[in-house]
């Protein structure tokens, strides 16, 4: 038998929300899958809403409590790459509907799905710092500045992503962007394709 808790209950919406879509799961199924009570659910979840919210946060979870991607980077520039290449991955695995779910929900009140993550920030800005050192990239501007705007703009190509449907190839063009925004130097211009 699982053990019950708010990590539980999430998984197992989650799963049930890609494999019945999010609108037909209900608060009853999730249980029923479960074997437990509604009341035991909403002692650990207040709502169906609450449990779309962290998806960012397991993903950026799994991205920096396995740090051999980072060190078998060979360029600060890869490392930005694998940081948005797998946020673009895991947003697709998720769905359009999950992800479409969270900004309604979002929408309707700032549940800070959407907010800058401390952790990876600071990753980043330490990144983008080594990259304009070791000039792989030519736009000296401040670091969080730049990570802020790659940040915001795979927050554009997500919602153009969720709005279409899931029908929009935006990895590539998010790589394009982080490429125009970092002025990525000619001789690493290519780089990102390996990450396709």
């Amino acid at each position: 038998m699982k053990t019950i808790n708010k990590e539980t209950i999430c998984d197992q919406a989650v799963e049930l929300f890609l494999s019945q879509g999010y609108n037909n799961v209900t608060v009853n199924d999730i249980c029923t899958a479960l074997n437990i009570t509604k009341p035991t659910f909403y002692k650990y979840v207040s709502s169906k809403e609450e449990l779309i919210l962290d998806l960012y946060d397991r993903t950026i979870s799994g991205l920096l409590n396995d740090p051999l991607h980072f060190i078998e980077a060979d360029t600060h520039l890869e490392q930005l790459y694998l940081i948005f290449g797998t946020l673009v991955d895991d947003t697709e695995k998720f769905g359009c509907d999950l992800f479409s779910q969270m900004l309604i929900t979002n929408l309707t009140e700032d549940h800070h799905s959407f907010d800058m993550r401390t952790n990876l920030t600071k990753i980043s800005e330490v990144i983008i710092r080594k990259a304009q050192e070791k000039k792989e990239i030519r736009n000296m501007s401040d670091p969080l500045v730049l990570y802020s705007t790659i940040a915001y703009s795979f927050t554009g190509y997500e919602v153009v992503w969720c709005i279409r449907n899931g029908n929009l190839d935006w990895k590539q063009k998010m790589f394009k962007s982080i490429n125009a925004v970092l002025i990525v130097d000619e001789q690493y211009k290519d780089l990102y394709k390996k990450f396709l």
